[in-house]
């Protein structure tokens, strides 16, 4: 009887401890992918040029750094970024416009010159990820595919929802989850034509900077694996910035060493 009586009292506790809890959020009421897209959009500021400081790593093959970031940009497809160490020294400075690359290290005392190839952007952009791509990514600026998905879906066991873009044959060009009770980015994979993933970009953290933008980023390519993380903790949304705020220049002492 015992027993009895202490299953009994389990069962009542269980039962009552879960009409206590409230019932999960159900998603947004939506008609189609194409609504998902303007629910999502509706919900962003237009970024057209910024100012960001925060924390941000680069791990390659290539290179490995941390520190320190200032960045400011300009889209489509300028942007300049300073990283420091603990100590507030520079590590590195980048600049492109989407038609040169300028790379300066002071460690070395060279400023690194070429042409807006994936090979010399590597030094800041992920090979895989196109320049206009990436500074799309880091204001969290998705679909980056135009018009509506293909196909979309409601994933209950994450409360995601799901957008596809395909490319004419068929294979899947863009993946993308959104929150489903804010409609929040939380994933994005882009896919070469042949249906390898070319990256996956992973956000969070939005609205503590500036309402609808993100305050994390995380880049990951695969071939190359090369990882970009950026955390902000300050953002400017739409400075006024002049080319001379973005251009990297040479300091006296330092040689120019051209890139192929």
């Amino acid at each position: 009887m015992k027993w009895r009586h202490l299953a009994w009292l389990v069962a009542a506790l269980c039962f009552w401890s879960c009409r206590s809890l409230p019932p999960p959020a159900p998603p947004l009421a939506v008609t189609s992918g194409a609504d998902l897209v303007s629910r999502l959009q509706a919900g962003k500021p237009q970024v057209k040029t910024f100012a960001a400081r925060g924390r941000l790593t680069l791990l390659s093959p290539q290179r490995n750094y941390a520190g320190t970031s200032l960045i400011k940009g300009r889209l489509p497809v300028t942007v300049r970024a300073d990283v420091l160490d603990v100590l507030g020294r520079s590590l590195l400075k980048f600049y492109t416009n989407g038609r040169e690359v300028k790379v300066l290290s002071p460690k070395e005392g060279k400023l690194y010159l070429g042409e807006a190839t994936p090979g010399n952007l590597a030094a800041f952009i992920p090979p895989a990820i196109t320049l206009s791509q990436t500074l799309r990514l880091m204001v969290g600026n998705v679909p980056l595919s135009p018009g509506p998905p293909d196909r979309w879906a409601y994933e209950a066991n994450q409360g995601r929802y799901l957008l596809e873009w395909r490319y004419p044959d068929g294979g899947i060009k863009e993946r993308l989850w959104l929150e489903a009770r804010e409609l929040q980015p939380v994933k994005d994979e882009w896919h070469g034509p042949g249906g390898k993933i070319r990256f996956t970009a992973e956000f969070s953290d939005f609205g503590q900077l500036v309402p609808g933008l993100p305050g994390k980023i995380i880049l990951k390519t695969p071939q190359p694996q090369v990882e970009l993380r950026l955390v902000y903790n300050e953002f400017t949304l739409n400075p006024a910035l002049k080319d001379s705020d973005l251009v990297v220049t040479r300091p006296p002492a330092v040689s120019e060493v051209r890139l192929k």
